[in-house]
């Protein structure tokens, strides 16, 4: 490398200088040995993620931060959307689903036997109401939102309607913080695969014209295994209770 050669250089000039030299050489070798330990730790993926199969994943749902509660509101456009300004993208569905079943390809993240309350899938569902869901303002599902009460602060600065749609979906969330569920954790440290939010993911098989996604992992209020998925909703179907995660190619550094 070429850092390498410079030092080699460095010390060829320093044979028989002064202690000064000698001394600086030896400052300019530690913090050269402190780079490759520093590039050795890098690793395949980005800080922010875990290496899961061959894909790189957010540790938690968007916005994925530690204790932060998920985004939900966003069609599967928006939520793609939101990966692509991160430079990243939407999860395959089977990249999401190795990372849930793991190499033993078990039916939830911590085993094959349901344990009700080891991710946040034991809630009790609440009513809803569609009408007041349906005056969700769609310029508030934007790529710069970070958290939960930037998205509903955003949305009820939209009018009287879209105030209404988002204190609907506050009085039905029952999200939790990403990684609060503990025994929640998938592959590589991936945490709430399986219940707090039902996730979009990209359907490895194309999918068909408007319906590209695939929701995996279900939500608060239901169980579901790591293979469950829903096809049924269009790439612009928006729910109280639909998160998602982003994903990049593990690069080899």
């Amino acid at each position: 490398m070429i850092r390498f050669a410079w030092l080699l250089g460095l010390l060829v000039a320093c044979d028989g200088a002064s202690s000064n030299a000698v001394d600086a050489w030896m400052d300019v070798a530690l913090i050269d040995d402190a780079m490759i330990e520093i590039d050795a730790n890098l690793g395949p993926c980005p800080s922010d993620m875990v290496l899961a199969g061959n894909a790189c994943m957010d540790r938690f749902e968007a916005p994925n931060v530690a204790g932060a509660k998920p985004l939900v509101m966003y069609t599967f456009v928006e939520a793609d959307a939101w990966c692509t300004a991160r430079a990243k993208r939407l999860c395959f569905d089977d990249e999401w689903q190795s990372a849930c079943e793991g190499p033993a390809k078990e039916k939830y993240p911590y085993g094959n036997t349901h344990q009700a309350g080891a991710c946040n899938d034991a809630k009790t569902w609440k009513q809803y109401t569609q009408s007041l869901l349906n005056g969700w303002p769609a310029s508030a599902s934007t790529p710069a939102i970070e958290t939960l009460d930037e998205l509903l602060d955003l949305a009820r600065s939209k009018g009287a309607t879209a105030t209404s749609a988002a204190n609907h979906v506050l009085a039905l969330y029952q999200g939790t913080g990403g990684g609060e569920a503990s025994a929640c954790e998938g592959e590589g440290g991936v945490m709430d695969l399986v219940g707090n939010v039902e996730e979009w993911t990209r359907r490895r098989d194309g999918g068909m014209a408007l319906f590209h996604g695939s929701l995996k992992g279900r939500y608060w209020a239901e169980a579901r295994t790591c293979q469950s998925a829903v096809t049924t909703h269009g790439d612009n179907f928006r729910f109280y209770e639909i998160g998602f995660r982003c994903c990049v190619d593990a690069m080899a550094r």
